[in-house]
């Protein structure tokens, strides 16, 4: 697989490689479960499961070439070996490259709402978006949405709904923040929204 010059080896760059269907076993080394972070911003849920659950393989899809490059000397820094990254949009690399039923858990927290209605559509959150994870998804896998946005909130749950056996749910008080943002919009008194999803 093709990599940028000076690309650590957990790095996938569709630019180089074309965005053919991965062989996840090939890729890990191993058959264990496969868990599915989309928009991995600094790295802060991605880095913390990956160093509590060794035994299990995560993929960080993050856009941001800037915040894809922290979370890659995030991760080199740790020695961390289950975490492979990619740096491109998150739809093209669920349909392109991820194998049907082969992801165990999908995260999703704090998506950009692209709130103009112009920009709606390449909201994460949407119906053609949604069938790439309800394909990677193996039977009986998870997903989770969260986010601070209300509007995106509303018009994102009954889309999940429509396509997963889903569960809205409130953050309690005592949940452990899962990201920065998370942590920064608590302290700020912000509302969370969260919608848990199953195939």
């Amino acid at each position: 697989m093709m990599r940028r010059v000076n690309d650590p080896q957990f790095v996938i760059d569709p630019r180089h490689s074309g965005f053919v269907r991965l062989d996840l076993a090939e890729l890990f080394g191993n058959d264990r479960r496969v868990v599915l972070e989309i928009g991995s911003g600094k790295g802060r849920f991605l880095i913390a499961a990956a160093t509590a659950q060794p035994e299990v393989n995560f993929i960080g899809i993050e856009k941001s070439l800037h915040y894809h490059r922290v979370i890659r000397d995030r991760v080199a820094k740790r020695g961390l070996t289950n975490i492979r990254l990619i740096n491109h949009d998150a739809f093209l690399v669920l349909r392109d490259m991820l194998p049907e039923a082969s992801i165990d858990e999908i995260h999703i927290y704090f998506p950009d709402p692209w709130p103009r209605k112009r920009e709606q559509k390449r909201r994460i959150i949407r119906a053609e978006a949604l069938m790439e994870m309800k394909r990677v998804l193996v039977p009986g896998g998870s997903g989770i949405y969260v986010t601070d946005h209300r509007d995106y909130y509303e018009a994102a749950a009954p889309v999940i709904e429509s396509i997963f056996r889903a569960e809205r749910r409130i953050p309690a008080a005592d949940d452990p923040p899962r990201t920065n943002y998370e942590a920064k919009f608590r302290e700020e008194g912000r509302e969370i929204f969260e919608v848990r999803f199953w195939r």
